[in-house]
């Protein structure tokens, strides 16, 4: 049974809130895990995001670093503020080398945590993954295949709910993420529980877990 690795992964939704648009990118078909499939950008908490998420002069967890530098690795979007960024992180990694030149630091605090997803045990390649939302508008730069993703585009979010290409879990954090984008109110709230979504002996199983001890 293999340990499911941390990662963490960015919904960024735009346009109407009765009918946004998400972006999405496509796993190229040789990835070891969800070869093309669309996913949101994401993936495994790095070294650097555990030291940055520790560091007592940054405002985020480790799991919103990893978010927020591989949706800028593997689309071009940048999410940071001005601010002095952490002796902590290191210079020598291109996404912190930027941020070092352009006077910023991730900006931690325009993500919120939405749904906790762990992959189920039999398959060899396991993720215990965070998954946050944030709008096109806390982003700079112009969405762009970067990195892993061979395609990354805008579709309209209802039309990826009826897409073969999505898995389950994406179609289902999407769904928490359109709920929640209608509820501005209820999205900020810190005392608001994410799901968790998991399998266990074949059976889906969603469970309710406060935003605190996800983000552990």
């Amino acid at each position: 049974m293999s340990r499911p690795v941390d990662a963490a992964s960015l919904v960024i939704l735009r346009g109407d809130p009765q009918a946004p648009d998400v972006l999405l990118g496509r796993r190229r078909d040789t990835a070891r895990f969800m070869p093309g499939a669309y996913v949101f950008p994401g993936g495994a908490v790095d070294p650097p995001d555990i030291d940055l998420g520790n560091s007592p002069e940054w405002q985020g967890t480790r799991f919103h670093a990893a978010a927020i530098r591989e949706t800028w690795e593997e689309t071009g979007l940048m999410i940071a503020a001005e601010g002095p960024l952490p002796d902590c992180a290191p210079r020598d990694n291109p996404f912190f080398a930027r941020l070092e030149t352009d006077g910023r630091v991730p900006a931690a605090g325009d993500l919120r945590y939405i749904v906790r997803a762990i992959t189920p045990e039999p398959s060899p390649i396991r993720f215990d993954t965070r998954f946050f939302l944030a709008p096109e508008s806390v982003a700079s730069g112009e969405a762009h295949a970067v990195g892993e993703l061979p395609e990354v585009m805008w579709v309209p979010a209802a039309q990826a709910l009826t897409s073969d290409r999505l898995r389950g879990v994406t179609k289902f954090v999407l769904s928490q993420a359109l709920e929640l984008w209608l509820d501005r109110e209820r999205l900020d709230s810190p005392s608001r529980p994410i799901r968790l979504f998991t399998w266990v002996d074949g059976t889906r199983l969603i469970q309710k877990q406060a935003q605190e001890d996800g983000l552990l």
